[in-house]
């Protein structure tokens, strides 16, 4: 069951994730969405909830919708990941260069 705590935590959480992809300090995006950066921190960690202004400007910065932050993410285990991984390595082989050149821009498009 979901509780105020939980909903505090992924949002801040998500934020964190977000912040760490762009590679972007906690101070630098505190100054692009109006906060001090120990209130950034209050928030990444679960123990303070963000504003709707707030909400607005992170989904302006990251350019999201804000149901982002408030979706929980799939959780999936690690050995299935690394088996995945094993899988799609021992398929490579089979392909030709133009095809790998393929899955390669496939995949830093679904990265993003």
């Amino acid at each position: 069951m979901i509780d105020g705590k939980s909903i505090k935590k992924l949002v801040g959480t998500t934020i964190k994730e977000l912040r760490i992809k762009d590679n972007i300090t906690q101070e630098k995006l505190s100054e692009h969405i109006g906060l001090q950066p120990n209130g950034l921190t209050q928030i990444e960690t679960g123990r303070n909830f963000i504003s709707s202004e707030v909400l607005a400007n992170l989904c302006q910065y990251f350019n999201v919708s804000p149901a982002v932050f408030f979706t929980p993410k799939p959780q999936y285990s690690f050995d299935e990941h690394i088996n995945y991984s094993k899988k799609i390595i021992s398929l490579l082989p089979t392909f030709s260069k133009e095809k790998l050149q393929e899955i390669y821009n496939i995949l830093l498009v679904m990265k993003k």
